[in-house]
């Protein structure tokens, strides 16, 4: 889901998991398996120009989040609880 939402290609390594490459569409392009010892050779794909979320990020759910708050806000000074 990471190279897919920067549009960039990932390289996983880890020592006793799974070893992967993986294009800007979330391709796998070669792995090895778990507890699979051995040489991940593969060329890193390019990347794809960048995708809505690479260039604004988390601002869109963050002013989501900030209006959620502020109209609960709002709502609980106009309408207190007695």
């Amino acid at each position: 889901m990471r190279a897919i939402e920067l549009g960039l290609p990932l390289v996983r390594s880890a020592n006793t998991g799974v070893s992967a490459v993986i294009d800007p569409l979330g391709r796998t392009v070669a792995s090895l398996g778990l507890g699979i010892e051995g040489i991940l050779d593969a060329n890193l794909p390019t990347a794809i120009p960048p995708t809505v979320y690479a260039r604004v990020g988390d601002v869109p759910a963050a002013m989501l989040v900030a209006l959620a708050v502020f109209l609960a806000v709002r709502r609980r000074v106009a309408k207190p609880w007695r």
